[in-house]
């Protein structure tokens, strides 16, 4: 709302303090801490709960001006304990923890099984099944994506010129004189 455009910090908020992702012990985690009571569960669960009194970080406000001594403090802190620490830890309080997936663990997520957003296609050269992400949204819980794998370069050169009006004499000599390559 006033009109400066805030400075890009990774994946931290601009405004808020902590909201960003944070690497664990054996993993990454996102945490958001919006609101000073949040903050204030946040403290206890990280075991410090010195961080409220201290006036460098009782505000949000205050946060965001300190925001590089109070992400060190909290970067090393969460690096001590595994990811599931946190998560546990975060579940019964007001502030989140949400765990950052490779892409592996996306695509094994519970989550990502019940809403069958995984899919798979014939790579059209090497004759192996390729998964790839699913459209995440349904309409009337249809499905509507059309999935096919990736193309491959040059898979559909010919077909777009053709397109686009140009003959197949053409097309060849394009390809003859390797200006486009196609299958």
């Amino acid at each position: 709302s006033s009109g400066i455009n805030a400075e890009y910090g990774g994946s931290s908020h601009p405004s808020i303090v902590p909201y960003q992702g944070f690497k664990t012990f054996d993993g990454f985690i996102v945490v958001a801490a919006n609101t000073d009571l949040q903050f204030y569960d946040l403290a206890e669960a990280v075991g410090w709960p010195w961080l409220c009194s201290n006036p460098m970080f009782s505000t949000n406000e205050m946060r965001v001006d300190n925001r590089t001594e109070l992400l060190g403090h909290l970067e090393e802190r969460f690096a001590e304990e595994t990811t599931q620490f946190w998560v546990d830890a975060a579940r019964d309080l007001s502030f989140s923890v949400s765990v950052v997936n490779d892409v592996k663990e996306a695509f094994e997520h519970a989550q990502a099984q019940h809403d069958n957003i995984v899919k798979t296609s014939l790579h059209p050269t090497e004759n192996v099944e390729v998964k790839f992400v699913g459209h995440p949204v349904r309409y009337n819980n249809e499905d509507v994506g059309v999935y096919a794998a990736p193309p491959v370069l040059g898979q559909h050169t010919s077909d777009v010129l053709s397109e686009l009006g140009y003959s197949q004499d053409d097309i060849r000599q394009l390809k003859n004189r390797k200006v486009v390559q196609s299958l």
